[in-house]
């Protein structure tokens, strides 16, 4: 049932296009040749990657989910084919981070500007996913460093924590809460809610302060990142309590902070390869987070304590 290196081609090439004309295109062949791969592909496979209707092809559901491999495969590929260009034009310093969305968006170009004043020979390259799928992408790929918000421990990796201060809760401007300083869990009561999603480490934490003060939240609405729970408080469909390094970012835009009652404290954990051709680099890129972090971290205390 093993397929060869130029069928799968072929079918990445139809799921993209969409058509085997257009398939035989990018492919520099021609329609017939690609229709009998296909055909040829199926009856190795054992089951039918698309029904046909007329000269027209739709995937089958399981066209999609082999195809969902297949993509992945192609990026590697792409890694590659990028990894070799850059060393053939020997600009192969690329410092690989892996990393979720908030830190994406919050302390990591905060981070790089530091290290970047010293100029260094390096090209920085962020890759974002959400935590479920980054842990999966870090297995597979090899990267210099990882930010997660769970501490995960790997095989053959140096960990370490920051802390990034205490969640604080975010609100649209002249809500009736915002005149306080300080916001309670019992201050929750009856407010419509914006929810991280069921995975989320934080969720359960704020769960477990909701639940310990016998508060019941509104539920609002649910997403996956910080930045998205910002976006929707400022549009007054709720409010929300989020990490310390999304909040320093989001200090002067359509919303505001204030403390929380109960501490919640927020804590990087940062993994990086314990033998690695790239540890200097990675030493400084963790100082230069934990620098960034304090920075961070003094100028949204100044924002809550004014």
């Amino acid at each position: 049932m093993k397929l060869s290196q130029r069928q799968i081609e072929v079918f990445n090439a139809v799921m993209i296009n969409k058509s085997v004309t257009a398939a035989a295109l990018q492919l520099g062949s021609s329609q017939p040749t690609l229709s009998r791969e296909i055909r040829e592909m199926e009856q190795r496979l054992g089951f039918e990657l698309f029904q046909r209707f007329g000269r027209r092809l739709t995937p089958t559901e399981q066209a999609v989910l082999l195809h969902e491999v297949v993509v992945r495969s192609f990026v590697g590929l792409d890694e590659i084919n990028r990894a070799a260009s850059a060393i053939r034009t020997r600009s192969a310093a690329n410092f690989r981070i892996a990393t979720i969305p908030a830190y994406a968006e919050s302390i990591i170009p905060q981070a790089i500007r530091l290290l970047l004043r010293a100029r260094p020979p390096i090209h920085f390259s962020i890759h974002s996913h959400e935590e479920p799928s980054l842990l999966q992408e870090m297995t597979t790929q090899v990267f210099d460093l990882g930010l997660t918000e769970s501490l995960t421990e790997r095989r053959g990796a140096a960990i370490e924590t920051i802390l990034a201060g205490d969640m604080v809760c975010v609100l649209p401007p002249g809500h009736g809460l915002a005149r306080q300083r300080i916001v309670t869990p019992m201050d929750f009561t009856g407010q419509p809610f914006i929810y991280f999603g069921q995975n989320d480490p934080y969720r359960h934490k704020l769960d477990d302060v909701f639940s310990s003060a016998g508060v019941a939240c509104n539920y609002a609405a649910e997403t996956t990142t910080a930045a998205s729970v910002c976006a929707m408080v400022a549009l007054g469909m709720g409010i929300s309590v989020i990490n310390p390094l999304t909040a320093a970012s989001h200090m002067g835009r359509d919303v505001v902070f204030r403390r929380l009652s109960v501490s919640v404290p927020y804590v990087l954990s940062v993994w990086r390869p314990a033998h690695s051709t790239r540890a200097a680099q990675a030493k400084k890129f963790v100082a230069a987070l934990h620098s960034a972090a304090t920075n961070m971290s003094t100028r949204l205390a100044k924002v809550l304590d004014a």
